[in-house]
């Protein structure tokens, strides 16, 4: 069913682009005995609302009735990547720059800080006081931090 997901991914990020939203992810597989669309969608000058998530999911859901690609029953599940995001290379550490993050290093060094400076191929981040530069070719993977 990876293909089914392949094939409605250039759909939905030209029918999410009308709309001001950008495809963050979509997942279709069997989970708990039952199919589950899962598309994550995100705003690339704010956030996302449950309205939002409300709105897409009737757009998309309505395109799935008419076009009848899926021939089972499923779960169509709409949300947005979270507090917590996954942060996606440079253009992500760039809009949030200011943000408390978390970095694993192929190295194995995790640190946490602040996204201070987004270079061509480099960050610095502020932890604990300290300023922390590396290589963006050095980080595994990376999500923001939730703040309260």
């Amino acid at each position: 069913m990876r293909q089914l997901a392949e094939q409605l991914k250039p759909i939905f990020e030209k029918m999410l682009q009308k709309e001001g939203f950008e495809l963050f992810d979509i997942v279709f597989r069997k989970e708990n005995r039952r199919w589950v669309l899962r598309i994550v969608i995100d705003n690339p000058t704010g956030y996302v609302s449950l309205k939002d998530c409300e709105f897409i999911s009737s757009k998309i859901g309505e395109y799935l009735d008419s076009e009848d690609l899926i021939t089972h029953s499923y779960v169509l599940e709409v949300s947005s990547p979270g507090l917590d995001r996954p942060l996606r290379g440079m253009p992500d550490y760039e809009r949030f720059k200011g943000r408390l993050a978390k970095f694993w290093l192929n190295d194995g060094r995790v640190i946490v800080g602040r996204i201070k400076e987004v270079h061509e191929k480099s960050l610095t981040l502020e932890s604990n006081g300290n300023d922390i530069c590396f290589q963006a070719d050095r980080v595994k993977r990376s999500r923001l931090e939730v703040e309260f």
